[in-house]
């Protein structure tokens, strides 16, 4: 990709008809080449373009080239290749002879003779060159190759330093050589600095005219002369175009503002690449007196695919374009030579900056506007990735400003995406990566847990390993790491029986799926809930030490984001205290507000709380009423066909119901089953508890992809782990709760001996 000569670039090259009589004669032979292969010879735009086989004296091409009209062309043998590499030279011809020759079928082991053409490049070939470059050169390309961007930016540097020496050396060449056309090589391809024309000029004024007579050298003289018109400290030469919609928009529209001129196009990779920058700038500073006016190089026909780049890449500011690619008229007016490329203008439309890119955009607007001031509540997530797997789609979930759950995507463009989204507090997010068509992962590697907050933030790494993934910009997110790294050890120790267990659950899902015997699946369960008694020490400790933690940083949205995963092992003493501690920015937060629900469900669940009435059809069909068990006691057992403790705790529930059912003792079992009622019937057969009557949780998938808690009759009483029991009393008063964060089953045994006097 690095050799593709002309990619994003572009020569302005004025069409030229060829006289009757050649004065410019190209011969060759390329030993070894397929004689079915064609050699093809190239100019730029509207310029000539021939092809010949090669015979066994080898091939020819003639043409005529006006006084004043050299240019480069380019030679190849055979088609450029998906990667962008090719079999082929690039030349600079005139009036003259050239003789190309070469011991193999390949351009780069060719010799050039026959003259001054052949001169001019032999001349480029072996002028004096950095020590190191071509070395340099090969280590970029095979970092570039394997994908390293730390390695690539590293050597990207110590690549410019060298380009920086090795443009002295050339412009010592061009003074050296200053009545030859030959310094067309150098100048062309390192001393046409667009940032810095005003020293190319200077080089340029002290060249004889004879060797500036030609194409490449007029189109710098060109930039130069438009530079002057448009450089930095000038007023903006005025233009009007099209936006999206086809209403006429003019730059004057912009006076009063600072505006970034930003040239880009749909099929630009570069651009599509830069334009996550432009879109963190442009949200950190629109409310600072800055905008963006976007200048579209697409193509005839290609409107709709500039609107979808313009979606795709969430550029919400002006865009206009006349769709006639690199002759856009506005383009042309400011000899735009490649993309991207940007102007920025003051609010008296005078040109202040060119070429502002990466952070250096966002630099120069904090020197000219301050500090950011983005839309309330505005996050806007910048993303930059190695993407092996070639993802395109970034999803994201978090609960938004308005309190409502957001599942959204963005688009993935060659490694890079934006991302902007509103919450009124730092909040967890979950996102993942998908290519097209494809649904959600289904393995939990495969997902991301993260915090954002308004602001601007990136992310960065590698897509295959999303859980390594940094997220920079967010405060509260470099807490959240330093909160992931307790019980570092315990992890590293639980981490092969965790794998085990993953290996276990997915083979007991893939042979129920199967439909393997209830013992072969009762086996596989068993090995599991071992698997979890091994690991419930190691997560023991964790749990201590991150407890610890959030009772030291009581004020920090991370412990109250992190707290909720422990409401399930928590009293609701121990709670109520963590959350009386926080202050009213923590408790107002997103987390905050969550954790006071949660607190109110479990007050609602535990002893002395009214129980929450639900109802629904039991297992048979028939509608099911809790408040219609008043006058009994009652026992709402939380349960799963699929949870072992609860199977296994199913023969003591039979040994209460069979003791306590003529003494005005009920049992209604609420299972978490709602995906599989199947496989809830077979358990109450297997186990034989259909004696009571059950009922399923409710609880419904939402069409965002999240969970409709209106009929969950777990919600209402707090439970989050299973198995979980409510002892309710006659009165309907909750007398008892067993399991998630409060007593044990031998406490549920000795509360029945009590209300029964047994």
């Amino acid at each position: 990709m690095l050799k593709k000569l002309i990619f994003i670039s572009v020569l302005s090259l004025g069409s030229q008809a060829f006289a009757q009589k050649p004065n410019t004669l190209i011969t060759g032979k390329l030993e070894g080449l397929p004689k079915e292969e064609w050699i093809y010879f190239m100019g730029f735009g509207d310029r000539q373009k021939d092809s010949v086989q090669q015979t066994d004296k080898g091939f020819k091409f003639e043409l005529d080239i006006p006084e004043g009209q050299g240019d480069f062309y380019i030679l190849q043998a055979g088609k450029m290749d998906r990667s962008g590499e090719m079999n082929g030279t690039f030349l600079f011809f005139e009036k003259g002879k050239i003789n190309i020759a070469s011991k193999t079928p390949q351009f780069k082991d060719a010799k050039f003779s026959g003259g001054k053409l052949a001169d001019y490049y032999n001349l480029f070939q072996n002028r004096p060159q950095v020590d190191g470059s071509k070395e340099l050169y090969e280590q970029l390309r095979a970092a570039f190759d394997r994908k390293d961007t730390v390695k690539s930016a590293e050597l990207r540097k110590r690549m410019d330093a060298l380009n920086e020496e090795q443009q002295k050396l050339d412009k010592a060449f061009v003074l050296k050589h200053k009545n030859s056309a030959g310094i067309v090589y150098p100048m062309f391809f390192t001393l046409r600095d667009r940032d810095n024309l005003a020293e190319v000029d200077a080089l340029l004024q002290q060249v004889s005219p004879q060797a500036k007579n030609n194409i490449p050298i007029k189109n710098i003289e060109h930039s130069i002369k438009t530079d002057k018109l448009t450089g930095i400290g000038r007023t903006a030469l005025p233009f009007s175009q099209t936006d999206t919609s086809g209403k006429v928009v003019s730059l004057n529209d912009f006076k009063g503002k600072y505006v970034l001129i930003d040239f880009w196009a749909s099929w630009c990779v570069p651009c599509r690449i830069e334009n996550p920058h432009v879109v963190t700038a442009y949200q950190q500073f629109k409310n600072k007196n800055f905008t963006v006016l976007g200048i579209s190089f697409d193509n005839p026909g290609q409107h709709n695919r500039w609107i979808e780049a313009i979606h795709a890449d969430n550029l919400s500011w002006t865009q206009v374009s006349d769709l006639k690619g690199w002759k856009n008229e506005v383009g042309v007016l400011y000899d735009i030579k490649s993309i991207p490329s940007n102007l920025l203008l003051d609010p008296n439309g005078t040109i202040i900056a060119k070429n502002l890119r990466g952070d250096k955009l966002e630099e120069k607007l904090r020197e000219l506007l301050g500090a950011p001031q983005m839309d309330q509540n505005t996050f806007v997530l910048s993303g930059k990735v190695d993407n092996p797997e070639q993802y395109t789609a970034f999803h994201i979930r978090y609960e938004g400003a308005d309190g409502k759950t957001v599942a959204d995507s963005t688009r993935i463009f060659n490694g890079v995406f934006s991302y902007i989204g509103k919450v009124s507090s730092p909040v967890e997010v979950s996102a993942y990566f998908t290519k097209d068509k494809e649904g959600a992962p289904q393995s939990y590697e495969k997902y991301m847990r993260f915090y954002v907050e308004p602001g601007a933030l990136s992310l960065t790494g590698n897509t295959d390993l999303p859980q390594e993934l940094l997220i920079a910009g967010s405060k509260v997110q470099d807490e959240n790491v330093v909160f992931n790294a307790i019980g570092k050890e315990e992890s590293a120790l639980v981490k092969p029986l965790s794998e085990a267990y993953n290996k276990k659950s997915m083979e007991y899902g893939r042979l129920k799926k199967e439909g393997a015997a209830e013992s072969i699946l009762n086996e596989k369960l068993e090995a599991c809930e071992k698997l979890r008694e091994q690991m419930a020490p190691y997560y023991d400790r964790i749990r201590d030490k991150k407890l610890a933690y959030i009772r030291e940083h009581p004020n920090s949205h991370i412990s109250a984001g992190q707290l909720r995963y422990y409401v399930s092992s928590l009293s609701l003493d121990e709670l109520q205290g963590f959350y009386d501690k926080m202050g009213p920015e923590v408790r107002n937060s997103a987390a905050g507000q969550e954790l006071k629900n949660e607190i109110a469900n479990l007050q609602g669940g535990s002893p002395g709380g009214i129980a929450a009435d639900f109802s629904g059809p039991d297992i048979n069909g028939k509608p099911l009423k809790l408040s219609d068990y008043k006058g009994q006691y009652v026992l709402i057992d939380f349960w799963a066909s699929w949870c072992v403790p609860c199977r296994k705790g199913n023969p003591h529930l039979l040994q209460l119901y069979s003791k306590y059912k003529k003494k005005g003792f009920e049992i209604i079992g609420v299972s978490d089953d709602d995906t599989n009622p199947a496989a809830w019937r077979k358990a109450v057969d297997q186990d034989k508890i259909g004696v009571w009557k059950h009922v399923l949780r409710g609880l419904k998938k939402s069409p965002d992809g999240g969970y409709d808690k209106s009929e969950d009759k777990s919600e209402a009483y707090g439970i989050h782990t299973l198995p979980s029991k409510i002892l309710v009393g006659p009165d309907g008063i909750i007398i008892g709760r067993y399991a998630s964060g409060a007593g044990s089953d031998e406490d549920l045994d000795a509360k029945l001996k009590e209300v029964f006097k047994f």
